[in-house]
């Protein structure tokens, strides 16, 4: 299909201007303000960056500079630089962190001209690092003409993307370009692209029309197959101005898939006091997060910093590691985040400090989550004893909530795949079941005591509206759930085994509270359990 683009010749300035970095002020504070100028004051145990920041040049451009992209890939990014370098040679491997979201960060962030710091949350203590590879920050719409000399440079090598599920304006149940989707319906009449995929392939039909190579695309987002699903979107996108462009990003455009994971708290006014306290001076937009990083890269062709030195690994296919990052880590933090909910837990760690419930997340990583993942060399037993060390953590605070927001978007993927395969081998799999009836009874309104307990929900009015027509009956509850059947589809629904397990699984909940039913089900004496 093609539709008639706007001229992408030019990229104009829009209305409105970002705000001024002059006019961010967090709080009034005695010491004084981060700076490269004043790197020099750190104390010996804070970390920074061994380069001249002012000097480093730029070779990534990343999409979406929140804190997740600022506590990993451009921490990895400024090991790599470090590992590489040499007294005369500073690889050009700083980046261009581009906003699309208004907020204070980017204000911040250049007051601060790129350095934030990141504070490391262990068991043992806490330390901190100030980051200097961000050389660069800017709003991918409000300064559209300097986005389009960014997309422009003949020095881009690569651009990687923390933009979540939303960014890509995919169908979900198609996985193409969604024509319905707001922003892209402005790309198709406006002469500056909005969303993620017009943005990328203006950026490609500009340097395609220069003669310039192309960048690596690289998503760094929580997606099964993330770099086929940004390869068809964009493909979609650039075949609605010109099949010649889609041609040419199909023959010539690296997609590279990733996996990415380092848990990343919401910052706090805690984060802000930690880094001035470590570091003596202040920091408007600190991120906290654990020690453990990772980050799987798919091969690919081309120039690219050696991130492999800061721990990064490099693989023919990610899927292994996707796979069991999906079951177990996210299909583990869901349930522990909907148990949690139901027993008055806030945190991640508060959870696994409940034994029933640490015992609980056991059974249902190594029992059940484990066993439905396809054969590799990732060693999955030993990734999941590393999980339940990572959640033990309790300097770091993981908030339920969060993790539990859009949970019928995530359950699918995340727990009833690995259901299936368990009902279609003839496996009980009691452990997955609670997990479900937990979600079904949070997010069916209120506990048992009236307190609202799941927030944020793309099917959040339709789930109050069950729970509201199935009062506290555990059958009409579970009924109502199953007949969603983008959640459930057309066959769970149909077994009425595990029917039965859902409704005595939310009696007991209902009547017991979370402990007392994750004891009984430690104890074989749920109904899913038989």
């Amino acid at each position: 299909m093609m539709i008639t683009m706007p001229s992408w010749e030019s990229a104009p300035e829009l209305r409105h201007a970002p705000p001024s970095p002059g006019r961010f002020q967090p709080e009034h504070r005695s010491a004084p303000r981060l700076t490269p100028e004043l790197l020099a004051r750190l104390p010996r145990a804070v970390a920074r960056p061994r380069f001249k920041v002012a000097a480093l040049r730029t070779g990534i451009l990343h999409l979406g500079c929140g804190a997740f992209h600022r506590a990993h890939q451009a921490v990895m990014t400024q090991h790599a630089i470090e590992a590489e370098m040499t007294a005369g040679h500073l690889p050009p491997w700083g980046i261009v962190a581009a906003s699309l979201r208004t907020g204070r960060l980017l204000p911040a962030l250049r007051q601060q001209q790129g350095l934030y710091t990141v504070l490391e949350r262990g068991r043992q203590g806490l330390r901190a690092m100030v980051v200097g590879s961000v050389r660069e920050t800017l709003h991918a719409q409000w300064e559209a003409a300097r986005m389009q000399q960014v997309l422009l440079d003949p020095q881009l090598r690569l651009t990687t993307l923390t933009v979540t599920e939303q960014g890509y304006c995919a169908d979900p149940t198609t996985g193409r370009l969604d024509l319905e989707n707001d922003d892209v319906r402005n790309d198709l009449r406006r002469p500056w692209p909005r969303s993620v995929p017009g943005l990328l392939v203006r950026g490609l039909a500009l340097r395609r029309a220069a003669g310039l190579p192309p960048p690596v695309l690289i998503s760094c987002d929580n997606l099964a197959g993330n770099g086929r699903l940004l390869r068809q979107v964009c493909l979609d996108m650039a075949a609605l101005q010109d099949d010649s462009l889609a041609d040419w990003i199909e023959r010539h455009v690296q997609f590279p898939s990733s996996v990415v994971d380092r848990i990343v708290p919401v910052s706090t006014h805690a984060d802000l006091h930690g880094a001035e306290a470590l570091t003596g001076l202040v920091d408007a937009v600190p991120v906290s997060t654990e020690p453990f990083s990772q980050w799987v890269i798919e091969h690919f062709h081309g120039p690219r910093p050696l991130w492999e030195a800061a721990g990064a690994e490099f693989v023919d296919d990610v899927g292994p590691w996707q796979a069991s990052k999906l079951r177990m880590l996210n299909g583990g933090h869901l349930a522990l985040a909907c148990l949690g909910l139901l027993a008055g837990c806030a945190t991640v760690a508060e959870v696994m400090a409940e034994p029933p419930l640490s015992a609980y997340v056991q059974h249902l990583l190594l029992d059940e989550q484990r066993p439905t993942l396809p054969p590799s060399g990732h060693d999955t037993r030993a990734y999941a004893h590393r999980l339940i060390e990572r959640w033990r953590n309790p300097r770091i605070a993981h908030q339920l909530e969060r993790v539990a927001r859009n949970a019928s978007a995530k359950l699918p993927t995340r727990l009833l795949a690995g259901l299936r395969c368990h009902l279609q081998n003839g496996r009980p799999a009691p452990w997955t079941v609670l997990a479900v009836a937990a979600w079904i009874w949070c997010a069916s309104g209120h506990d048992a005591q009236g307190s609202v307990l799941l927030g944020a929900d793309q099917l959040r009015d339709r789930l109050r509206r069950i729970g509201h027509e199935a009062g506290p009956d555990p059958a009409r509850l579970v009924d109502g759930f199953m007949g969603l059947r983008e959640v459930f589809g057309d066959d769970l629904p149909q077994d009425g085994q595990l029917v039965a397990g859902l409704r005595d699984a939310v009696r007991q909940l209902q009547s017991r509270g979370a402990l007392a039913t994750a004891r009984a089900a430690l104890n074989g004496e749920l109904l899913a359990c038989r």
